[in-house]
């Protein structure tokens, strides 16, 4: 059970191992972009600290129904002690991804208030959702959000996407949601990309193995933070919709390339570049980019909009998704 009755010297103690005298400020220049020209050129030479969530991740919580108590309730989480053996195994694996989180950004470095506040709201999940815990990947999500919002309202995103957003089910174990997720997926490549389909098949290359780390990331482990703002917009506003959308945008891309692959290395080696240096992420750009360099994220992710799905027969899919047998369950209309 959480326990909340806390002595003085014990919240003292919990609130300098957390990093709570060091305050999160946002990183992103949201705000600075809606400036005129001139004022964001005054702007720039002037010291820009924020703990406030900026424009953009404030139009991301219409989409959520965070209780009206947040505050109360976030800070109970951080300050409340549970001793189980799925929370000391989160734990531990917090530790070790919060150096992997955007390992190029300063601000998530182990002295910055980054670090902390995302350690803070990783574990006040943990707490939250004790059945669930932490599952690797969730790092890059939540950094994210800690880039544009404040702490509390970084948590409550958070929390919509795992619940509203069913991004909880690709966490669960034997991983339904991945499964969900792949085989629509799967299907989609089939129909956009047919000769890629084919070549996944003769390779004996399944959705798992390149779209998995997409999924558990939301592409946080591909795209840098920086740019990750785009892929929010589009997941708050569609869903897995812009998920899917961006898959076969990102399979699209790279097809000429994977089209060549002569065995599965070739094949899964383009899909697998890992967001662990900025070195790496630019040779992936550089793959998908055929030498463009004018090249940016938010280019590559306007063409998203140009894919059509069948949003209807996509949501079907999900709500006839059985998460025990991670199969779905689709009856003939007779």
């Amino acid at each position: 059970m959480l326990s909340k009755k806390m002595n003085s010297n014990d919240t003292s103690k919990q609130r300098l191992s957390n990093g709570l005298n060091l305050e999160h400020c946002i990183q992103c220049s949201c705000e600075l972009d809606r400036k005129s020209f001139l004022e964001r050129g005054y702007l720039q030479f002037v010291t820009r600290t924020s703990s406030v969530s900026c424009w953009r991740a404030q139009e991301w919580l219409t989409h959520c129904l965070p209780p009206r108590n947040s505050l109360e309730v976030y800070n109970n989480l951080c300050l409340s002690a549970l001793e189980t053996k799925q929370f000391n195994d989160s734990i531990r694996q917090v530790e070790l991804d919060l150096h992997r989180t955007y390992p190029d950004e300063a601000y998530f470095s182990d002295t910055s208030g980054g670090y902390f506040a995302l350690r803070r709201v990783l574990m006040a999940f943990s707490k939250y959702d004790s059945n669930l815990g932490y599952v690797q990947g969730m790092n890059f999500i939540a950094g994210a959000l800690l880039w544009h919002a404040s702490e509390v309202d970084a948590f409550w995103l958070f929390v919509a996407l795992m619940e509203d957003y069913e991004l909880r089910d690709s966490y669960l174990p034997s991983l339904p949601g991945l499964s969900k997720h792949c085989q629509i997926i799967q299907l989609l490549t089939l129909e956009f990309l047919p000769r890629l389909h084919r070549q996944f098949a003769e390779h004996r290359i399944n959705c798992e193995m390149y779209a998995a780390e997409w999924c558990f990331t939301l592409f946080g482990s591909v795209i840098p933070v920086r740019e990750m703002i785009n892929v929010l917009d589009g997941f708050f506003n569609e869903g897995w919709i812009f998920f899917y959308r961006m898959v076969i945008v990102l399979l699209q891309c790279l097809e000429t390339r994977l089209l060549e692959a002569r065995d599965p290395i070739e094949l899964l080696s383009p899909l697998k570049i890992c967001h662990k240096s900025q070195k790496e992420w630019k040779q992936f750009v550089s793959v998908i980019n055929e030498g463009n360099k004018k090249f940016d994220w938010k280019s590559l992710i306007a063409k998203v909009s140009d894919i059509e799905l069948d949003k209807d027969y996509i949501k079907y899919l999900h709500m006839n998704f059985n998460l025990d047998t991670a199969q779905f369950s689709l009856r003939n209309n007779k």
